[in-house]
């Protein structure tokens, strides 16, 4: 593949802020990228936009027209290409410029997307039923997330249960509340008065009636995102959880330990502060969990290195490194390390469906995704489509 043009502007991602967009010309037509951004971050990912995005935008265009004529024959190819773009850039402009040549370099090998990074390998969803924390501005759980997934094989009966357990939910907070009117957070998940306790309840309740009808295995999975409400060493809720609402955080892990046999959770996201790595341990060793991290390994290797000892399950996003190198050795790493991968979503997507190729073609084991909003849709129908 030659590149005969590239070019970059400003788009609008699904919580209407200002991205960057990257627009490949080729012979053989035009192929776009667009990278995403986190309302909930981890400090140890890369800035998107260093300086401003219009002024980043301008030095970029500046940069991309330097690559006018290069041939990009394989991926190592881009990998080049990351490792020649200057620190300001990597983050949005970076990743936007890597999809794009991923998209018009796979249709010039007359292949799929996932085939550059692998084989096609199994993913399931791990779909958002419930928004709290930062998405849903503070008027929710303090729990960032209440998720679903299932046990099934099949990808297509495992959407279907998802959905079913979504839209069961939705008829419970109307049962509820008659001022529940159907409002969902940037990832499409369901903001509700409920406080933390509540929420689980009602979710459970579900899954236990859906599993019921449909001889389904279907599972609750949690993002505490507990840094967003950790500060001077106490977590703290707005609502008292089991009695308390200002505790330690040995007391978070404990509290993590004892919800997780209440409600039989699989799934558990950053259940501490993103520095306490013996709180992820804790919950690892009392639980049967999945325990994952995301704050405290933000998709970097350095990150992985110190902590993988302390979870037996990572998150991968592809915008907290800035390259796809970096994110090929990542995935890498958490494979040496045993780790179970779920590649994920960001809370300001773009409508591309990148991410569901990325994490078929690494063996990820899930995808964590929205299953409401056309930019979450687009990465589960993307996923059916390769079942």
């Amino acid at each position: 593949m030659q590149i005969k043009r590239l070019t970059s502007r400003k788009i609008l991602n699904s919580n209407s802020n200002f991205t960057i967009e990257v627009k490949l010309d080729t012979e053989r037509g035009s192929f776009r990228g667009s990278s995403p951004a986190g309302e909930s971050t981890s400090k140890y990912e890369v800035s998107q936009f260093s300086g401003g995005l219009d002024s980043v935008i301008i030095k970029f265009n500046e940069f991309l027209s330097r690559l006018k004529s290069k041939k990009v024959d394989t991926i190592n190819d881009i990998f080049e290409i990351e490792r020649n773009i200057s620190q300001e850039f990597i983050g949005g402009p970076s990743l936007s410029l890597s999809y794009a040549l991923i998209y018009g370099l796979s249709n010039d090998l007359g292949i799929e997307p996932y085939e550059l990074f692998g084989g096609k390998n199994h993913m399931m969803p791990i779909c958002k039923v419930l928004g709290g924390g930062v998405h849903a501005s503070g008027l929710s759980m303090d729990i960032q997330e209440i998720l679903v997934t299932t046990m099934a094989e099949n990808i297509n009966e495992s959407v279907e249960g998802t959905l079913a357990v979504y839209k069961d939910v939705k008829e419970e907070l109307k049962s509820k509340s008659a001022g529940f009117l159907g409002g969902v957070d940037p990832e499409g998940g369901f903001v509700t008065g409920l406080d933390n306790y509540e929420s689980l309840a009602l979710v459970k309740k579900s899954v236990g009636k859906i599993s019921k009808e449909r001889g389904l295995d279907i599972r609750i999975g949690v993002d505490v995102a507990a840094s967003t409400f950790f500060k001077d060493g106490k977590y703290n809720y707005k609502k008292p959880i089991y009695g308390k609402r200002s505790i330690t955080r040995e007391e978070q892990s404990d509290l993590i330990v004892k919800l997780a046999d209440e409600f039989d959770i699989y799934y558990i996201e950053d259940p501490v502060d993103e520095d306490f790595p013996e709180g992820y341990k804790y919950v690892k060793d009392h639980t049967k969990a999945l325990v994952v991290g995301d704050d405290m390994t933000a998709t970097v290797t350095e990150r992985l290195e110190k902590a993988y000892s302390s979870i037996n399950s990572t998150l991968i996003k592809p915008n907290q490194v800035g390259t796809l190198e970096k994110v090929v050795e990542y995935s890498k790493l958490a494979d040496k390390y045993g780790l179970i991968k779920v590649m994920s979503h960001r809370s300001e997507e773009t409508p591309i469906s990148i991410i569901t190729d990325i994490g078929v073609g690494l063996a990820a084991k899930y995808l964590k995704v929205g299953i409401n909003r056309g930019e979450r849709t687009e990465k589960i129908n993307r996923l059916m489509e390769l079942n």
